[in-house]
């Protein structure tokens, strides 16, 4: 007797599942879990800061604008911030303004290739 296919006697092997369809069904729990970790790893509030202090983590001194860390210009680091009450708060204050070099001997023509200084002027009698 001839041998019959195996699905016509009554039997089913086993069905492998393709790898595309492995791959999806691995997709899910991974996008699932990329998901969460945004939300675990970025800050979702609408508000970044309420007061000064809590941007204090950016440096140079920003301050909070409508719940927003924004920068002040106030320099240089390790400056004196508030209201001085001696002198050596005041002396070392915060500004905005900027250090600019400037080079006398280039600019004025003071100088000499030698480095020698000019004369002083006479003292008016």
């Amino acid at each position: 007797m001839p041998s019959l296919p195996p699905h016509s006697r009554g039997f089913a092997w086993p069905r492998v599942p393709s790898s595309r369809r492995v791959r999806r069904a691995l997709l899910v729990p991974v996008l699932l879990l990329a998901g969460a970790g945004c939300s675990l790893a970025l800050d979702t509030e609408s508000a970044q800061c309420t007061a000064d202090s809590d941007c204090e983590r950016f440096g140079t001194y920003p301050l909070c604008q409508e719940g927003v860390c924004v920068a002040s210009g106030l320099g240089p680091q390790g400056c004196f911030r508030g209201a001085a009450s001696s002198e050596e708060q005041f002396l070392n204050q915060c500004t905005r303004a900027d250090c600019v070099p400037f080079d006398n001997c280039a600019r004025l023509g003071l100088c000499d290739s030698s480095g020698a200084l000019p004369d002083l002027v006479p003292r008016p009698p």
